[in-house]
């Protein structure tokens, strides 16, 4: 890549238009680059140079407040580990609980090892601005990326696969929430039915005991 006098990053002297060039190696200026003129901003200095143009001043602090949100982030992602083999271990039976820990993992491993740097790539690859080619003419590696198109892509993949994990997380608490409910509702449906038995069933005694009582009494008078 070279960079114009305008600011602006080219793939290629060829894309700027470049005609002439002056110097050797990584002092290489690019001089008659008709490409240039016709950007948005008007560049009175038709060269360039190799290399990428610098970043604006502001690009630092992005960076820092990309890299804070990110580990609060991770922060949070990784809190839901505990607690998700403690559901884990609890919705099972005891003689299920290392199957279950095994096709956990093989889940986890099959899903979230194998597919996405397919489809990572694939949405990747679409950013691209400037293919190499190989020696034999072969499709090669991207050259240059759209920065803006590249973050939003993969920021918003991330930001998309968290969004729907969520989504998922939440119905399932609803779901056992509600199971939840409805078996306290029925232990204690349970438990009022059993205290009731033992409640009629001590007043039987005591009638049965009271009747047993009187014909005493009245013999003994």
């Amino acid at each position: 890549p070279v960079c114009a006098y305008n600011g602006m990053t080219y793939a290629s002297p060829c894309l700027a238009g470049c005609q002439t060039s002056s110097g050797t190696g990584r002092t290489t200026v690019f001089h008659n680059c008709t490409c240039i003129s016709d950007s948005v901003m008007k560049a009175t200095n038709m060269s360039a140079v190799l290399g990428q143009c610098s970043r604006k001043g502001e690009c630092d602090s992005k960076f820092k407040i990309y890299m804070a949100l990110s580990v609060v982030g991770s922060f949070l992602s990784a809190c839901g580990g505990t607690p998700g083999y403690i559901v884990l271990l609890r919705s099972i039976q005891p003689d299920l609980k290392s199957l279950a820990l095994g096709m956990q993992t093989l889940i986890v491993r099959t899903l979230g090892g194998i597919p996405p740097p397919i489809y990572f790539g694939a949405l990747i690859d679409r950013t691209c601005l400037k293919w190499g080619t190989k020696q034999c003419g072969g499709h090669g590696a991207c050259r240059i990326y759209d920065a803006n198109a590249f973050r939003i892509t993969f920021l918003g993949l991330i930001t998309g696969l968290y969004f729907l994990t969520n989504i998922l997380g939440g119905i399932l608490y609803f779901i056992i929430v509600k199971r939840q409910k409805k078996l306290a509702l029925r232990n204690q449906e349970n438990e009022n039915g059993l205290e009731g038995n033992e409640v009629s069933n001590g007043h039987a005694s005591i009638n049965i005991a009271k009747k047993s009582e009187d014909p005493s009494k009245e013999s003994t008078i």
